[in-house]
């Protein structure tokens, strides 16, 4: 994985401050005003009472899914870059990589962005876990749920910006609706698809009934559509890429295996 130029460049991107760290910051903004929305206004013992759990960590990991997801949008558009990251494009355009191989890096380069997105929420994770109680498990189930949403997410803004990207308007639009529309008329006509509806059934029949393996079918159910979808957005994606090194040669003394002409990978 360290052998690729495209996770090296992420690597690196996340140790520098940049307008990629403002909207982490963002994200922990928005996580901690809905932990502090969503805590328990009753005491103890009208919870025990009641003998529901607080939905505390249901709104904290759904809004996280939701923040991920729309944050991968913004990356894969390249409105969102980190620092010394170069662009998709001129990673085609501009180095004899393969586009398999600039693939595999774009999106291992995501699932690093993600769970460096994940290691800054984890106190206010653990924080909501800690309120509403639950298993270890159904934490997982929601975790590995964000990471593959935002790797989909992250292909479908790449599409959008090799395909309609020279015109910024419409593309920030584009990418805005694609998140609306899926997480909306698409999760309502195709449950399985819906985020929400994983979560609130993960963490719902966990606390209601104890185990986080009572629902293991719908859950791998989930992660099997957007992974098959993935896959389809990355071919599309792939595509594209081969399209764009086939439209225009790369430009004399741009060979080295990176956009700024430095080596930074093998062929």
């Amino acid at each position: 994985m360290r052998g690729n130029p495209l996770v090296i460049e992420v690597l690196a991107g996340l140790g520098r401050r940049g307008t990629a760290e403002l909207h982490a910051f963002g994200l922990l903004v928005l996580l901690a005003a809905v932990l502090i929305v969503w805590w328990p206004k009753t005491g103890l013992e009208q919870v025990l009472e009641s003998q529901q759990a607080p939905n505390t960590l249901m709104a904290v990991v759904i809004a996280l899914g939701i923040a991920m997801s729309y944050l991968a949008l913004l990356c894969g558009a390249e409105e969102i870059m980190l620092q010394g990251q170069h662009g998709l494009r001129d990673w085609a355009l501009a180095t004899p990589l393969r586009p398999g191989r600039i693939l595999r890096g774009y999106v291992l380069g995501q699932l690093l962005y993600s769970l460096h997105c994940l290691a800054l929420s984890l106190p206010v994770l653990l924080t909501a876990f800690t309120i509403s109680g639950g298993e270890w498990a159904a934490l997982g189930w929601c975790v590995a749920a964000a990471l593959v949403q935002a790797v989909f997410y992250r292909l479908c803004g790449a599409i959008t910006h090799l395909t309609i990207g020279q015109h910024r308007a419409e593309s920030r639009f584009a990418v805005r609706a694609i998140l609306v529309l899926v997480y909306g008329p698409v999760g309502l006509a195709a449950p399985v698809t819906s985020h929400v509806a994983f979560t609130s059934r993960v963490l719902g029949e966990d606390l209601g009934s104890g185990t986080a393996l009572a629902a293991a079918p719908d859950n791998v159910a989930f992660l099997a559509a957007y992974a098959g979808l993935g896959m389809i957005a990355a071919l599309a994606l792939y595509w594209l890429l081969t399209r764009e090194r086939l439209g225009m040669a790369a430009p004399p003394g741009r060979d080295q295996g990176s956009p700024d002409g430095s080596r930074a990978g093998s062929k």
